[in-house]
């Protein structure tokens, strides 16, 4: 129906009709017809269905997108289409948890002439500063990225060299914390206070608070560890550190 360029609901009764008046009418003349014409037919209207722009574009954004694309039809065409499609159901699902498992992760830093905070990695022009690490995590804190992510914030820290004081975790992209996650942050937490170093969280403020006291793990001075931005959080710093030498921050 959508190769003849059907646009409404009324091709799909017209089509039910006219199988219809096949059924009643034409299966003794069709049952003449061979195996190996219904099978082209069969074949064409794959062809038509098949859509390799849409592949080659899929290759161009995402390779394994593209290939998981790839392997599914063919997963369809060798072991039937319930079979091919949960095939590609558990490919899908094995993919989402190793990109959970690591997800991208980078320090930010000021890039002259761009307002807000980016990766240092990407901008060869970007600027720390002296005595504080901004961090930032792209997925959830679960017990499947736990030991991953405390492997990174440590590099991040020893990067950050031994005058660093504080290091700040944007919470924005953290989506989901389980209690593996919590207490992976209790303990670098305290990892990181008995190298003279403190933990923040910049971001969801309001939300972490909050979470604290459902969870009865709140205490007054997370108060001043938790700053609602990013900016906010380093505006803080550097006021409490006079000022050092330190690429200028945008207003």
């Amino acid at each position: 129906a959508e190769a003849a360029g059907a646009r409404t609901q009324v091709a799909n009764i017209v089509s039910g009709i006219a199988m219809l008046g096949v059924v009643l009418f034409l299966t003794e003349p069709l049952r003449h017809v061979p195996a190996a014409a219904l099978s082209a037919i069969l074949l064409l209207a794959s062809v038509g269905i098949f859509d390799l722009a849409s592949v080659r574009w899929m290759w161009r954004v995402d390779r394994t997108e593209a290939l998981l694309a790839v392997v599914t039809t063919l997963g369809v065409v060798a072991v039937g289409a319930v079979n091919g499609i949960l095939f590609a159901v558990a490919l899908a699902l094995v993919r989402f948890v190793r990109i959970t498992a690591r997800p991208p992760d980078e320090v930010l830093g000021k890039v002259p002439g761009l307002a807000g905070l980016h990766a240092v990695d990407r901008h060869a022009g970007a600027r720390t500063w002296e005595g504080i690490a901004i961090y930032r995590f792209d997925g959830p804190l679960t017990f499947f990225n736990a030991d991953y992510f405390r492997s990174r914030v440590m590099a991040a820290v020893h990067r950050a060299g031994p005058r660093l004081e504080w290091f700040v975790l944007d919470m924005i992209p953290i989506s989901q914390i389980d209690i593996t996650g919590i207490y992976t942050l209790r303990e670098l937490h305290a990892e990181l206070q008995s190298s003279g170093v403190q933990l923040v969280f910049a971001g969801r403020r309001t939300e972490i608070i909050d979470w604290l006291r459902q969870a009865g793990l709140y205490e007054a001075r997370y108060e001043s560890i938790v700053y609602p931005t990013l900016r906010e959080a380093l505006r803080t710093y550097r006021r409490m550190a006079g000022e050092r030498d330190a690429p200028p921050l945008d207003e």
